[in-house]
């Protein structure tokens, strides 16, 4: 793969040409609706709106190459050319743990480091996760929200992104430091997407050097960290949120700091729920300010959540909509559930007589299953935290979750381990 790059006003604009061997699709299975479909690479261009003096010089070489490749991985074969010399250290990183060459080395590039005074920087989508993140983390912590370009051809989308905004202007009005970073790289595949769990924290590498950061927050859970939610348990080292991305990220002195990967919904939704941005977020990317779409599966679980948590009724009515929300059916009725794990908390939380919960209920094994590990915080996820900020993010955890003990993480890793997934 070869990469160009244009840049003018801040406004970056990259060029991506695929090379003879570079598998530019492929066949990828769908752990929400258990189907295969075909994933291409659908343009070659993209750009990014950073600060209007920013320019290439204002990033690590280093830095740049790695986001260049959370961007067009997987569509890369072994070989990959910059417009940017790269260290030795970086490049030799690169090929332990992708197998792939970052050329041109620069020989006399000494690898980053990060200023004294940096900050962490951290993806920010307005949703549940992602505040309960934001609130584990320092309040100088730098939130960057992925503002995606819609292409003005009559491209249809389901995105509605009102509610981010909202919940990116409360959060600036509070006094954190929001980036809106303008965008339209989730066009560079089809369908659109990222291609990488690196790939939304694209704008903040690029300003890591501009703004100084030293560490990378994402709002993801246990389901998605540890893939309880939808593969089975797995050490996060292991999966794609981990590998190869939290080893090339200490590489460029920016290590990863996952506040809520040891967190189910649960506990992020709780978090949210005392604090005072239980206002400001929305999980539904597809509604209107405080008025979510009830028309998609996310709304479906997290509703249900919700409410579970805060005690509130699951009248008739109420769940007579839910179950007939058409892409929530399409999730529940294929086995094994994605994330099952929130649906079993939810239904052995439910004493009613409804029909259909009582059938999710027993599909989740809601009536069987031991579920308050879900109220707990797994202890190991640890390691995902910078050492500068382990002891404020654990120390804000702990307000909320109690850490699990040994009892708690064997029932995670039975209930929902890699057996129960290929059983169903």
């Amino acid at each position: 793969m070869i990469i160009n790059y244009k840049c003018e006003n801040g406004v970056l604009e990259l060029e991506f040409t695929p090379e003879k061997d570079d598998p530019i699709s492929q066949q990828v299975f769908s752990t929400i609706y258990k189907t295969t479909s075909k994933v291409e690479m659908a343009s070659n261009r993209c750009e990014i709106h950073l600060p209007s003096d920013w320019t290439i010089h204002d990033v690590h070489p280093d830095v740049f190459a790695l986001a260049m490749i959370s961007i067009i991985y997987p569509f890369c074969s072994s070989i990959i050319h910059l417009p940017l010399g790269v260290s030795k250290s970086f490049h030799n990183q690169v090929m332990r743990v992708m197998n792939k060459r970052v050329l041109p080395i620069n020989e006399n590039l000494p690898p980053r480091k990060a200023p004294s005074n940096a900050v962490p920087a951290m993806t920010y989508s307005g949703g549940i996760d992602s505040t309960a993140a934001a609130i584990l983390l320092p309040e100088n912590t730098h939130l960057f929200y992925f503002d995606r370009i819609i292409p003005k051809d009559g491209t249809r989308t389901l995105l509605n992104q009102e509610a981010a905004y909202y919940a990116c202007d409360s959060m600036a009005k509070i006094g954190r430091t929001v980036h809106k970073i303008k965008t339209d790289m989730q066009y560079i595949r089809k369908p659109v997407g990222f291609n990488s769990y690196l790939t939304d924290a694209v704008p903040a590498l690029l300003l890591a050097d501009y703004y100084g950061f030293d560490t990378l927050a994402n709002g993801h859970t246990l389901e998605i960290a540890y893939q309880i939610g939808h593969i089975g348990f797995k050490d996060c080292k292991e999966t794609e949120v981990g590998h190869p991305w939290y080893r090339l990220l200490a590489s460029i002195d920016m290590s990863y700091t996952l506040p809520t990967i040891g967190l189910s919904e649960v506990s992020t939704t709780r978090i949210v729920n005392k604090s005072p941005y239980h206002e400001i977020a929305q999980a539904c990317s597809r509604g209107k300010v405080k008025k979510p779409c009830m028309n998609c599966y996310k709304c479906f679980r997290k509703s249900l959540l919700e409410k579970v948590i805060r005690n509130m009724s699951l009248d008739k009515p109420y769940l007579d909509n839910l179950f007939n929300i058409k892409d929530a059916n399409k999730v529940i009725n294929s086995h094994p559930i994605y994330f099952a794990n929130i649906l079993a908390y939810i239904t052995a939380h439910y004493s009613g007589n409804h029909k259909e919960m009582l059938k999710l209920k027993k599909r989740t094994r809601g009536d069987i299953l031991q579920v308050s590990w879900m109220d707990k915080w797994y202890p190991k996820s640890q390691e995902f935290l910078a050492q500068k900020y382990r002891n404020h993010v654990k120390k804000e955890i702990i307000k909320y979750s109690a850490p699990m003990n040994t009892n708690d993480i064997q029932t995670m890793k039975q209930s929902f381990g890699e057996e129960y997934f290929l059983k169903s």
